[in-house]
């Protein structure tokens, strides 16, 4: 019987030495089975990567997991970020595992619309909570936050979880009342609000009465002359907000005739708060403006509005403009 050379032995050693070493260097690179760009991945808080990559397995039936694990072992930051994850068409273990350590987590957008109110906002969040099947309780700030008008600035927010949701809501409450300061610094003289909550408010009418940006200040400065002369704004969302506590629905006789705290058909002055999100276009108008010549105006039907110094050029732009139609 011929002695096995010692040359093969040499030779099996070497090669499984390269395949242990290929196996090891690609274990990572093989491809989650996933086409669906929208499946997720949670990664639940206290998580570390053993458990990831146990529930990876779980999931997706990886290969070479004693390589996955040795990879993980020697070579891979143990900081990860819990939060769900999309996961990508052809997305290689690695990648994913990157996006995990990095904290690329699966954003949910919340847009709040300008001339909105809060009631609609919150129902718009709950929704996506409900829909995308979150674990997220609202905390008393969040909630506080949506229980009156414009306490944050009306704009897109992404939010991963609820801790997440809670410091955006702070931040942007924080944003707004800088912005209102800063605002305020340039009011001019003649110009009658007294407080930056006034302000809110009188913007809060601005933004459901302009369409036209470049109309904001004109209809401005018609509020702040009344406001000025002691005269009743008339403000026909005014009168929809305190009767319907929102929008879209027909502003008739008994809606103007109602006597609530926000029908400026019925009140003197301003309402007591906000009727909903303004804009900070219509925060600047309100506070930058000052009385201007006309007292009233009249949707031409186009977005754009009819101004009139005295009432009778008032009804004479009503009878062109609405009762022509």
């Amino acid at each position: 019987m011929k002695a096995i050379p010692k040359k093969y032995p040499i030779a099996l050693g070497l090669g499984f030495f390269i395949y242990c070493l290929l196996e090891f260097a690609t274990a990572l690179n093989q491809k989650i089975d996933s086409n669906d760009p929208s499946t997720l991945f949670e990664v639940q808080k206290g998580e570390g990567l053993n458990e990831i990559i146990q529930n990876l397995d779980e999931t997706f039936n990886l290969r070479d997991k004693f390589w996955v694990r040795l990879n993980i072992k020697f070579f891979w930051d143990e900081k990860v970020f819990s939060g769900r994850y999309n996961i990508k068409p052809d997305e290689s273990l690695r990648e994913l595992l990157s996006r995990i350590s990095s904290g690329d987590i699966k954003k949910f957008r919340f847009t709040i619309i300008e001339g909105t109110t809060s009631k609609t906002a919150l129902e718009k969040l709950i929704k996506i909570i409900t829909d995308e099947k979150l674990e997220i309780s609202l905390s008393n700030e969040v909630k506080n936050i949506f229980n009156s008008e414009a306490n944050i600035l009306p704009d897109t927010y992404y939010f991963s979880g609820g801790d997440d949701l809670n410091i955006l809501i702070q931040n942007s409450k924080r944003v707004l009342k800088n912005y209102l300061l800063e605002t305020w610094r340039n009011k001019p003289k003649d110009n009658p609000l007294k407080t930056i909550e006034e302000a809110l408010v009188l913007a809060s009418i601005i933004e459901r009465e302009a369409f036209l940006n470049e109309e904001r200040q004109q209809i401005a400065s018609v509020f702040l002359k009344r406001l000025s002369i002691g005269m009743r704004l008339q403000s026909d969302p005014t009168s929809s907000y305190g009767f319907y506590g929102g929008y879209g629905k027909k502003i008739g006789k008994d809606v103007l005739r109602d006597n609530n705290a926000y029908n400026t058909y019925r009140i003197q002055g301003l309402p007591p708060e906000p009727i909903c999100f303004p804009s900070k276009e219509s925060i600047l108008a309100a506070i930058t403006s000052s009385p201007g010549q006309y007292l009233f105006f009249v949707a031409k039907g186009d977005g754009s509005h009819a101004f009139s110094k005295n009432y009778d050029d008032h009804n004479k732009a009503v009878k062109k403009y609405i009762y022509s139609k």
